[in-house]
């Protein structure tokens, strides 16, 4: 394996790991603690964004097209921790 693709895949898993972490953050929050008016939906849209930023940010990473069948993986954090939290 060459190094380029070793740091295509380091810098891809460190984009993932930051930005999910930050996106369930965000779900978590709206999920438990934001009540005041629209905070909980728009949390949930923040963090659906950077679930979405994260899959077209590994995507630019790799040099690989930008529309992909993936970006339908970004709401799953949310919808997940919502489910969990909220519905359960």
């Amino acid at each position: 394996m060459h190094i380029e693709q070793v740091k295509k895949y380091v810098a891809s898993s460190l984009l993932c790991s930051v930005v999910m972490l930050h996106s369930l953050a965000m779900a978590a929050l709206g999920a438990t603690g934001a009540d005041k008016g629209g905070a909980r939906e728009g949390l949930f849209v923040i963090s659906v964004l950077l679930g979405a930023g994260a899959v077209a940010g590994v995507r630019l990473i790799n040099k690989l097209p930008l529309v992909t069948p993936w970006f339908l993986v970004a709401p799953v954090i949310p919808v997940l921790v919502y489910y969990l939290v909220l519905w359960r």
